[in-house]
């Protein structure tokens, strides 16, 4: 595996101004969000021969961890892109891949950026990781901070499922749980992680963090024979995933590697829906008060820096937003698991439920090829449980039983 990194520094993204490779959360000179740099023309002469190895750190190249001993991992990356015809033909899509990140170790898109968040908190010498979560976040961060040897203060609002809950609890050195949602904390928080009480893992402004999700971009250009498809459909909370995403294929794209980067989608439950709803509207991005969601990991009404920044990628690529309703959300569930067997939570499947909205409204050209990115299993869903009565069986009542489904 390959041992170089060709991460230059930190860049703000709206002075511009440039900084070595340290940890900062934010620009010195306006408090703008910062993000990597890399030296992509030397990566460039390297070709992709220089991504080795499997899984997330295969494209170490483009990661900013430069000391293999920092690599942590628990075998992410390399999630199946899966060809989804049946579900494309109920959709009347010709093409749909689905990026399915719900095989990652916690089940969740979140271990491509604990990945990194825990690495760079390694690289900085750092011993103590904390992060906000509704849950996936938290699980994840827990297990790879535990994987690396580090102490974890995981802060989970009360609301967050078993699951996740059971999850945390096993792998966490300090589980505080909060009342409220994850915008009644992050404000005291996001004080505490900038007096260095601990290393900064949430979503909103550490960029080592947001940079694991990068991988996905170039996991999907790898697996669609290295090329990049026209639409790409990623769930946003605050946006760490979409504007990660997109920076893998712009960075592709500088590199000569793909002739246009995707039509960017961000998919967001109406319950939470600040971005899509400033998109819509034209105007800035204003906070939301919300309550509760079945996509706990999009329960977000004030998405920050991140949402703007989001925002502005959006506008300034031609992309588009959109949300869905609890309620398409749980269908569109229901309908990945019984067309394409793929068993994904409410957080997982908002994308889904944002695509058939916008093909709906013919706001997509369903002759495209079109990825939607399932963000985590549904296996860490608090679902109801079917009825569990069972019927005592002799030969002629089962087969009686058989025939009748057969015929129905």
């Amino acid at each position: 595996m390959t041992t170089e990194s060709f991460a230059t520094g930190l860049r703000c993204i709206d002075c511009g101004a440039g900084y070595p490779l340290s940890y900062r959360l934010e620009c010195e000179k306006c408090r703008g969000l910062l993000e990597l740099t890399y030296d992509l023309g030397a990566l460039a002469a390297r070709g992709p021969a220089a991504f080795q190895g499997r899984g997330l750190w295969r494209y170490a190249p483009v990661l900013p961890i430069a000391n293999p001993a920092h690599r942590v991992t628990r075998g992410e990356g390399q999630t199946p892109l899966l060809e989804s015809p049946r579900l494309a033909k109920s959709l009347g899509v010709k093409r749909l891949l689905l990026k399915f990140d719900g095989t990652n170790p916690t089940g969740t898109v979140k271990d491509r950026s604990s990945a990194t968040a825990v690495a760079a908190a390694l690289q900085f010498g750092q011993r103590v990781t904390s992060v906000v979560s509704s849950g996936n976040a938290g699980s994840s961060i827990a297990a790879y901070s535990a994987r690396a040897g580090l102490r974890s203060l995981i802060f989970v609002y009360e609301q967050a499922s078993a699951p996740k809950m059971l999850h945390m609890a096993a792998t966490a050195s300090d589980l505080i749980i909060y009342k409220g949602v994850y915008d009644d904390l992050i404000g005291h928080w996001d004080r505490l992680a900038e007096e260095q009480l601990f290393f900064d893992c949430g979503a909103s402004r550490n960029a080592y963090k947001q940079e694991g999700k990068k991988t996905l971009a170039y996991e999907i250009w790898e697996q669609n024979d290295r090329r990049a498809p026209d639409v790409v459909v990623a769930p946003v909370a605050v946006g760490e995933t979409f504007i990660a995403t997109v920076r893998g294929f712009r960075e592709l794209k500088q590199l000569g590697w793909i002739d246009k980067a995707p039509l960017m989608v961000a998919a967001q439950a109406t319950r939470a829906n600040a971005v899509s709803r400033a998109w819509r509207d034209g105007g800035p991005l204003r906070p939301i008060e919300i309550g509760y969601t079945v996509a706990e990991g999009l329960a977000s009404g004030n998405p920050g820096l991140k949402g703007e920044w989001t925002l502005r990628l959006l506008r300034e690529s031609g992309g588009l937003a959109g949300d869905a309703e609890d309620e398409e959300i749980l269908e569109a569930q229901k309908v990945l698991a019984r067309t394409e067997g793929i068993w994904a939570g409410p957080t997982g499947v908002a994308a889904l439920a944002v695509l058939r909205r916008l093909l709906a409204a013919k706001q997509l050209d369903p002759s495209q090829t079109i990825c939607v990115i399932v963000s985590e299993t549904g296996l860490k869903t608090e679902a109801e449980v079917p009825p569990r009565q069972g019927t005592v069986f002799d030969y002629a009542s089962l087969k009686a039983l058989v025939l009748s489904r057969l015929a129905g």
